[in-house]
């Protein structure tokens, strides 16, 4: 809209006159720098956005332990993530702003040791994350915050029939939902519900279950969970497995 505009006022302001060629390079100037303002205007401000990711790592806080005087000290759990611009969503208003990204990384456990560094006695696991956060810039209408979703794709089997690693503290994929009041695609804090299945022998098995937590932004270069990678147990197919 805006492009079109500046191309129909070019004649009002740099008459064209037949007659005198004279003025002919006056408007050549003009039309160039009326299509130069266009292809700004024009130009996608993904561009920028697309060339941007956001490495973070979080700590998964319980909800009864985010009073305590350091919250999640002792926490086992960190979700590891790359965060990259995606898309943008349509919205009613020309300045509104709603933002896609993908969340993708890795979601960690570590049992033993103590504080923030996992030692030679800790056993860790880890299972893929893959998720997407949308944010808003506080427009006409819309909320300002950010939201996340995702899962953690946990499949152990407490009887230990796979040929994948075995053994901590999920059987089966952990789902997320979080929201934020910073619209920025890595606030410091989520306030997030999660959910996984439940399994062993009494009457709840198969259940799902249901928690609050909270995810807290920590440093990497603090924070040795943050590197963990696979599970500390070695794990082998059994003698019917050929590759």
């Amino acid at each position: 809209m805006f492009s079109a505009e500046l191309l129909l006022l070019v004649p009002e302001w740099f008459p064209i006159v037949q007659e005198d060629t004279s003025v002919q390079p006056v408007i050549h100037r003009a039309s160039a720098i009326a299509l130069s303002l266009t292809a700004l205007v024009a130009a996608p401000f993904s561009q920028a956005a697309a060339a941007t990711d956001f490495p973070v790592c979080y700590k998964v806080v319980d909800r009864d332990d985010n009073k305590a005087y350091n919250p999640g000290y002792y926490s086992p759990e960190r979700l590891v993530l790359d965060v990259a611009f995606h898309s943008y969503l349509k919205t009613t208003r020309s300045n509104g702003r709603q933002t896609v990204y993908d969340a993708d990384g890795k979601h960690t456990y570590w049992e033993g040791g103590s504080g923030h560094n996992s030692n030679s006695d800790a056993h860790t696991v880890m299972a893929v994350f893959d998720g997407a956060i949308v944010t808003s810039n506080y427009s006409w209408k819309q909320p300002k915050g950010a939201h996340l979703g995702g899962t953690s794709y946990f499949v152990r089997d407490p009887e230990e029939r796979g040929y994948g690693p075995e053994g901590g503290p999920y059987d089966s994929p952990i789902h997320w939902e979080c929201t934020s009041k910073q619209a920025q695609a890595t606030p410091d804090t989520w306030r997030c519900t999660i959910s996984y299945q439940t399994f062993g022998d009494d009457h709840n098995s198969g259940q799902y279950e249901y928690r609050g937590v909270y995810l807290k932004k920590v440093k990497h270069n603090r924070d040795e969970k943050c590197d963990i990678f696979q599970d500390t147990d070695d794990y082998y197919p059994d003698h019917n497995y050929s590759e």
